[in-house]
């Protein structure tokens, strides 16, 4: 009894001084968000939540509200960006709905004043000075339109580690050296297939050097201006020599949907880190799907499109479809009451997606297109009827359908039969959801998970104090030098007058020899 007592002592003493040891190793990151959606948030946060589990103590700055307590993971929020987004519905600032109907392309660079003005408040905020008082071990940042979290960035003086929430972009790999060829790699905001014909790679060519010069040009002076300002300080860098400074990029992306692109060894895809094993769904939902015979539809629009600001005729087209197909119908919605509801057809304001996608009877997922929310549908395996609105969506929107487990429909077309047709055609033709569980398996077959490595390589860069000896060379090369295109040049200028001296030369000469021979044969024609 006496030993087993000893062992029990021995064994918790074994444990608590693991657990100390983890805390006296753990490290300080601060995660930086100045602007952010939910999306984007739900596809890091576990990654934030796994470095507090391992006994790191992580600050994070944002704009989202936290949803739940985390080990060592503190969450300060800044802006309301769910009261800004209630704003812009309420003043009609911003409708994807009637920008689709318009085909209005939405332009975040003509939004310059409304990332300034966040970026303006969030500087204004007394935490962010009294964050500037710490210091860390690495700086995470999330950099989609967070340029002017920057400035931050460069006064705190530690690693920075990047986080895309789609698969890295060339205008963000270039700020590392990773030039991506415009020849086979679609800018994000264009819906081209990497097999690009002479017309769109001419497109994607100029329209790659036209964004970059909006970047360089007018957004990013923008936003070094204001980091400027509110921090004092001119002598800050430009946000190109911040970034260029940068010891890692994670990318949420996957070779097998995004097709394989060229990254030096500090870019790192972590494609399916926020996916996970499908669990219980609640009671409540589990009693509606078994009501129905034929399994069940998903319908989500994301977090930004929000369903109140479906024109009325439109959501008629759903409710009228939904009441003639077989299968129960979740659909995710502002309110959970509707006077016209089909009894098919339960609405929510939240609901557990991955669970959803998981279940045994889902039979498809009606969505946006949302990069998180298609990764999320590759790795369950459920087949997709698309409704691409902006962004990055028409672009998912293609590769879903090159690996042929979605039904795409225009938004601004969609008819009650086009839709009824491919609700059916998704539901009993297997080869959508064949093709796409083979495209699942692919994208699970990794050595290692997803989570892991992107854990792996953050404490890598911490081990390291900002594993410099990753970068290539190629940071210190712009577009055209890292191309050789400058080389190129050189030779074609160099064989040019080469070849206009060796041309010039024979030329001297043959006339020369022909002036000469014509002379003899004047002289000896009046000889005669």
């Amino acid at each position: 009894m006496k030993g087993s007592t000893s062992t029990v002592i021995l064994v918790a003493l074994l444990v608590s001084s693991s657990l100390l040891l983890d805390v006296a190793n753990g490290k300080k990151i601060l995660v930086v968000t100045f602007f952010s959606s939910k999306s984007h948030k739900l596809t890091y946060m576990p990654l934030i939540e796994e470095l507090g589990k391992r006994g790191h103590d992580v600050t994070v700055l944002t704009p989202i509200k936290p949803t739940k307590q985390m080990k060592n993971v503190k969450e300060i929020l800044t802006v309301d960006f769910e009261e800004i987004e209630k704003k812009f519905v309420e003043e009609k600032k911003f409708n994807p709905f009637e920008n689709k109907e318009k085909n209005k392309n939405v332009n975040p660079f003509l939004m310059l004043d409304f990332f300034q003005d966040l970026c303006r408040d969030t500087y204004d905020l007394p935490i962010i000075k009294e964050i500037m008082k710490g210091s860390f071990d690495l700086i995470f940042v999330q950099p989609m339109f967070n340029d002017c979290a920057f400035g931050l960035v460069h006064k705190m003086k530690a690693p920075l580690v990047l986080f895309s929430p789609v698969s890295v972009g060339g205008f963000l790999a270039e700020k590392v050296g990773a030039h991506f060829p415009p020849s086979f790699n679609p800018h994000l905001f264009l819906s081209f297939q990497p097999e690009m014909n002479f017309y769109e790679r001419f497109v994607n060519f100029g329209f790659t050097v036209l964004f970059e010069g909006i970047l360089r040009f007018y957004y990013e002076p923008g936003m070094e201006a204001l980091y400027r300002e509110k921090l004092g300080d001119n002598s800050i860098p430009s946000v190109r020599e911040i970034l260029a400074n940068t010891s890692l990029i994670l990318s949420n992306g996957h070779f097998t949907l995004h097709r394989p692109k060229p990254y030096m060894p500090d870019i790192v895809d972590v494609g399916g880190l926020h996916s996970r094993p499908a669990k219980p769904i609640p009671k409540d939902l589990e009693d509606f799907i078994k009501q129905g015979k034929d399994g069940f539809i998903y319908f989500s629009m994301g977090s930004a499109i929000k369903g109140s600001q479906m024109p009325e005729a439109k959501r008629k087209l759903f409710l009228n479809v939904f009441s003639k197909v077989k299968q129960q119908v979740l659909w995710k919605w502002e309110t959970e009451t509707m006077p016209d509801l089909p009894k098919n057809v339960k609405l929510s304001k939240w609901l557990p997606q991955q669970d959803l996608l998981g279940h045994k009877d889902i039979k498809m997922f009606i969505t946006h297109c949302g990069g998180g929310s298609t990764e999320e549908a590759i790795y369950h395996g459920t087949p997709l009827l698309g409704l691409p609105m902006f962004g990055d969506q028409p672009l998912n929107a293609k590769l879903a359908k090159s690996h042929d487990f979605m039904v795409e429909l225009d938004w601004n077309t969609i008819t009650e039969e086009q839709l009824l047709s491919s609700i059916q055609e998704l539901a009993y033709n297997p080869k959508y959801r064949d093709n796409v569980k083979k495209l699942s398996a692919l994208y699970k077959d990794q050595p290692d998970e997803p989570l892991n490595r992107a854990v792996y390589w953050v404490e890598y860069v911490m081990r390291h104090n900002g594993a410099t000896h990753l970068r290539s060379a190629g940071r210190k090369l712009n577009f055209i030098q890292y191309h050789s295109y400058d080389v190129i040049l050189a030779y074609i200028t160099l064989i040019s007058v080469a070849l206009y001296l060796i041309v010039s030369i024979s030329k001297y000469i043959i006339c020369k020899i022909c002036c000469r021979s014509s002379k003899t044969s004047t002289s000896k024609s009046k000889r005669e």
